[in-house]
């Protein structure tokens, strides 16, 4: 054989010889690659894959047989939609069949459907023990009502995540007043969000008393209530509007809210009428305000229909204003309370 062709099936061998771990140490896929991803640590590997979405961590299996156990021992983050949906026919059998393979703990389960159809289903889903110690939460379907027009009742297998959930948003549906007679607490929870609900207003206080950890807040076109009194030592911040289609939300009472850095009226013209901040020592950002509030509260300082009556109270913690007006005076009238504006801003002209 000649010389050159000897050193080189020489310096080949060495190569294979030389990229070699000891047996154990190393993970190869299915091709014969080295899965470098595949040697971290399998705390890491589950982290990744409960981050993933459903379909990109199921499929995490096919990468080499490090990944195989993987997606059924990392938390199920399980978000059922139209993408979901895109190459089955029976979305409901899939879902129940992830939930029955998956021995849990979930982190997240998300169910944002189009139609009512599943709605038989979902007790079952949330009954599932793969759901044990779920963190998030998400219900948000587009149509969700009965024959009658109604929202459906959220179904009270719900309530069982209360002890692990940190985040939930709920839309389109209906609460039980079963939540007032159970004083559920929420030791966990710290971003809630009710988008177009109805609960009544002993239901949702009783839901927020029990949210001992709380951050954000956010209220979008709900029914049920007209008034909301908040105390908390834990809010930064709460968003809101009201649903000009039923029973409006027609005054909202900050009571005590040391750590309240941002109220936000998510929209100018569709709000509480009454806005009162009593305490909120560390408000930084407010509006946008408009025409729509007929009193609105800061302090001791009251302001009806816009006009200040009596400017006792300086909000010095303040620094981003938001207003809905053009009117000069109405402009001036505010930039008193808030000596210390670093921004202002207007949503019309």
């Amino acid at each position: 054989m000649p010389a050159p062709l000897q050193a080189s099936n020489k310096c080949k061998f060495q190569i294979i010889d030389v990229d070699q771990d000891p047996p154990g140490s190393r993970d190869v896929d299915d091709a014969g690659s080295v899965d470098h991803i595949g040697r971290l640590p399998d705390a890491v590997l589950y982290s990744i894959v409960s981050l993933l979405p459903t379909k990109e961590g199921a499929r995490t299996q096919v990468i080499s047989r490090r990944w195989r156990p993987l997606w059924h021992s990392a938390p199920l983050n399980l978000v059922v939609d139209q993408e979901l949906n895109s190459n089955n026919h029976n979305l409901g059998d899939l879902i129940s069949k992830i939930l029955s393979v998956h021995p849990g703990p979930a982190r997240r389960f998300s169910l944002c459907l189009s139609s009512s159809k599943y709605h038989g289903k979902i007790k079952g889903w949330l009954s599932s023990q793969a759901l044990d110690k779920l963190q998030e939460f998400e219900l948000i379907p587009e149509r969700w009502f009965d024959v009658r027009g109604i929202f459906y009742l959220l179904p009270s297998s719900v309530y069982r995540f209360a002890p692990t959930l940190r985040v939930a948003k709920f839309g389109a549906c209906r609460f039980s007043n079963l939540i007032v007679k159970l004083s559920l607490k929420f030791p966990c929870l710290k971003q809630l969000t009710l988008d177009r609900v109805t609960i009544s207003e002993d239901a949702l206080h009783n839901v927020l008393f029990g949210c001992s950890a709380l951050e954000s807040l956010e209220l979008n076109k709900n029914s049920g209530f007209g008034r909301l009194c908040i105390s908390s030592q834990t809010l930064k911040s709460i968003g809101f509007c009201t649903n000009q289609f039923s029973v409006p939300f027609q005054k909202l009472v900050i009571k005590d809210a040391s750590c309240l850095e941002r109220l936000l009226p998510l929209e100018p013209q569709v709000g509480p009428r009454t806005i009162r901040v009593i305490s909120a020592p560390r408000l930084n950002i407010l509006g946008v305000l408009s025409t729509s509030i007929i009193e609105l509260q800061l302090g001791t300082t009251v302001f009806q229909s816009m006009i200040a009556v009596g400017l006792t109270t300086k909000m010095q913690s303040v620094r981003v204003l938001v207003l809905d007006y053009t009117n000069l005076d109405i402009v001036v009238n505010f930039l008193k309370c808030f000596p210390c504006l670093e921004r202002l801003s207007g949503s019309r002209g």
